[in-house]
């Protein structure tokens, strides 16, 4: 029997910024040449305030001894809104499983981190004694986060040894995003205070500081200088290139593995601190220069195995004087690099000491070395050119795979149709293998949705309810565990609906992310229309019962019979208008909505391959676009699940559809509502939350109000008994007359008033238009 497989559990807030896409490729590749499986947690910021972030972080707690024998935690990017401390309580839930933490220490658990006080007190002084900056300003990270802290404080000490005043002022907090460096600049620049060199504490803010002060006018490296922090690839070729203090982020990945694996075979608790590098490039004021630094000694720590062997045949084949084994040799190692994930311009520097070897020992003359060389620093800069012009082309062929998958995700409106989709889709990124799994009512239990491997999901397979802490059903198997995976949460605003299991494979990190995004709204969606046509399927079954009861009991009964009969009819034909409603606007107006953003998204990806930057006026329309395209989600959907369905009380629903209302009405509504009010049955609540939803369309639509009360309240009749009353009153021109007299609209509000056993009044003149419903009392009426 084939021994099993470790697998180790990797959690990563996002794989949409360079940082952590570097080191979770490392992680990755350096489990699978030890021969560890993976699964790859993708959440988001712990303490995140967005909702759809907080709820993507179900999918740390989906990791536990049972499906993992290791975990490996990217710390510094979950920990954007929490400290070290709150980081250890949250997780302390995985105390029992070896753990290392990349970036940050975390009591009582192993971590590999950096130590940047050398690399960035080495840029600081540069800035003060080569370019003779005396004028700071400092944008850092957010104000808990320790890594944010320790940078700022390096950048602090070294201005006061140096007796560089700097106002408080110009000192600004931002969250590691390019927006947040956008906004940073914004505010440096509105206090009118002086400075000419710029520290940002993280490339990607770095970046976004460079867009801003360019559409100001201020020309970067010559009226500011600008620095960053990280050394992610993009910092080499933004205009000018950026200065920055250089992560080892390769190391911290691959450290990080083998102490797990030290760990995992009852090793002892360690921690490991690697140095940053510091890189000077031309945003400082430094002239620009050829990436080759000469006469370098030794290896560089952060060169891979792989590398290292290419090295030395390269050496060889200079001694022998072999051009053509030289260039055939070069060219393999430097696409092995690109394969691990590695940065090519690493080679230079590798050049550089096999230069140095070759010289020093006398292995060839200098004459041929010289010639050799030149050939493979000529060689190398073509090869780099070309790797960045496919990374182009794959980008833009990514990007217009995705608009192709948004169309295709987009026309399903059946379960069979979107699994269909959803295969397609995923074999489009290359991934033929793969789980949908959502959640049950009962927060300990799921199912299995949808195997890829299978032709066709059949009721008899499918859906399989199994317990969450498995991840999988016990019909999978453990051997999927003995690969590399990567678990995408689906979730819907601060909804989870369940999660997505695939194997690694999308060459593009970032794009995990986006078909995340993509799956959930779709999956949402889809399983709307299934509860729509599953209650539709219900009260038809309890329409017939009654009927046949009616009939079987009392032939006296007929007329009741004859309205429950014509009600069937009714419900049947609002049901079929509503799905019929919803497909439609889901096509007509979300569908070409989203396909605007999907066209303005490849004019801002034109923009940048063509000119390397991307207006902030285009970046924020498609923002807007997106968020009218989420109202526009949240207003199709809303009311539609069952009450038992969504963890609210009455007067929270309300207050949502008065949200709703306000988002896309210029009405003022004002909602009175005794505290404990609330409707104990889950089906008269959702009637007569839909009575309310129609009056208030009513009275925006029909009786042009401009100011509504809605009250959900006690009384108490004559009998003493304690009524709930919720009404709806408009201060409008009534409702018309075709309307009154028996529009369908109020004769669905009075069947729904039947079925919840309640009354409903309605009073409409010219002075304004008044829905009573009062629960406990059956007789209804409308007056003119």
């Amino acid at each position: 029997m084939a021994e099993r497989k470790q697998c180790i559990g990797i959690f990563t807030a996002s794989l949409d910024d360079a940082y952590q896409s570097t080191i979770w490729h490392a992680i990755e590749q350096s489990a699978e040449e030890k021969g560890f499986g993976s699964i790859s947690f993708l959440g988001s910021r712990l303490g995140s305030p967005i909702a759809s972030e907080a709820s993507s972080n179900l999918a740390y707690h989906l990791a536990n001894k049972r499906n993992i024998d290791g975990l490996i935690i990217i710390s510094s990017c979950l920990e954007t809104f929490l400290t070290s401390v709150d980081l250890k309580a949250f997780f302390a839930s995985w105390a029992d499983l070896p753990r290392v933490s990349i970036g940050m220490r975390i009591p009582g658990m192993s971590d590999v981190s950096v130590d940047e006080s050398k690399a960035l007190t080495q840029v600081m002084e540069h800035l003060i004694d080569e370019h003779k900056h005396t004028h700071f300003a400092l944008i850092g990270g957010p104000i808990s986060h320790d890594e944010a802290i320790s940078r700022l404080n390096t950048c602090l000490t070294i201005l006061k040894e140096r007796n560089i005043p700097i106002d408080q002022r110009l000192i600004v907090s931002g969250t590691f995003t390019q927006d947040s460096g956008i906004r940073a600049v914004e505010l440096l620049c509105e206090t009118g205070l002086f400075f000419d060199a710029l520290v940002c504490l993280n490339d990607q803010m770095a970046q976004g500081a460079l867009k801003e002060l360019n559409r100001r006018g201020i020309r970067v490296p010559e009226d500011v200088a600008l620095i960053g922090f990280d050394g992610i690839e993009a910092s080499l070729y933004t205009l000018p290139p950026l200065t920055t203090v250089g992560q080892p982020m390769r190391e911290l990945g691959t450290a990080a593995v083998n102490i797990l694996e030290r760990l995992m075979k009852g090793g002892k608790e360690e921690h490991l601190t690697l140095e940053c590098t510091a890189i000077f490039r031309e945003s400082c004021g430094c002239k620009p220069r050829f990436r080759y630094t000469p006469d370098l000694q030794e290896i560089p720590q952060y060169a891979s195995l792989a590398e290292k062997k290419a090295i030395d045949e390269l050496i060889n084949l200079i001694k022998a004087n072999d051009y053509d084994g030289l260039i055939i040799c070069l060219n393999h190692a430097i696409d092995t690099t690109g394969a691990e994930r590695g940065s090519l311009p690493r080679w230079y520097e590798y050049l550089s000491f096999i230069e140095h070897q070759c010289r020093e020992y006398n292995l060839a003359d200098n004459q041929a070395i010289t010639n050799l060389m030149g050939a493979a620093k000529a060689f190398t800069a073509e090869k780099i050119e070309r790797h960045q012009a496919t990374k182009r082309i794959s980008a833009e062929s990514s990007f217009e795979t995705l608009r192709r998958v948004s169309a295709i995700l987009a026309g399903a409106f059946e379960l069979s149709d979107m699994f269909a989709n959803l295969k397609k889709v995923l074999k489009m990124f290359g991934i033929d293998r793969g789980y949908l799994v959502v959640f049950n009512k009962d927060k300990n239990k799921t199912k299995l949705l949808m195997d890829i491997e299978k032709e066709a999901e059949t009721e008899a397979s499918l859906p399989q309810k199994f317990n969450r802490t498995n991840l999988l059903p016990s019909s999978v198997g453990h051997f999927w565990k003995q690969r590399q995976w990567i678990l995408m949460p689906l979730v819907y605003n601060s909804e989870p609906l369940g999660y997505l299991i695939v194997p690694i494979g999308i060459e593009i990190p970032a794009l995990y992310d986006i078909l995340q995004e993509q799956i959930s709204s779709n999956l949402k969606g889809t399983l709307l229309l299934e509860q729509i046509r599953s209650h539709e399927k219900t009260l038809s079954q309890q329409v017939t019962i009654r009927t046949k009861d009616l009939i079987s009991t009392n032939k006296e009964l007929s007329a009741e019979i004859k309205r429950r009969s014509e009600l069937e009819k009714e419900v049947l034909e609002i049901s079929n208008q509503t799905i019929e409603r919803i497909g439609q606007d889901l096509h007509d107006d979300l569908c070409q909505h989203l396909l605007g953003i999907s066209l303005l998204v490849s004019s801002v990806k034109k923009i940048a391959i063509d000119h390397q930057y991307i207006t902030v006026d285009t970046l924020e329309k498609i923002s807007a676009l997106l968020s009218e395209a989420i109202t526009k989600i949240k207003t199709i959907s809303r009311g539609m699940l069952p009450f038992e369905m969504e963890p609210h009380t009455f007067l929270q629903r309300i207050e949502a559809l008065v949200g709703d209302t306000l988002r896309i009405s210029h009405v003022n509504v004002h909602i009175n509502a005794d505290p404990d009010f609330e409707i104990e049955d889950a089906n008269a609540a959702l009637h007569i939350f839909h009575i309310i939803q129609e009056a208030l369309n009513n009275a925006i639509k029909h009786s042009h109000a401009q100011s509504i009360e809605i009250s959900l309240i006690h009384e108490i009749a004559s009998d003493g008994t304690i009524y709930k009353v919720a009404s709806v009153v408009d201060d409008g021109i009534g409702l018309p007359k075709q309307i009154r007299e028996g529009g369908l609209g109020l004769r669905i509000m009075h069947n729904r008033a039947s079925m919840a056993q309640a009354q409903l009044l309605i009073d409409s003149s010219k002075k304004g238009t008044a829905v009573r419903v009062c629960i406990g009392r059956q007789d209804n009426g409308t007056k003119n």
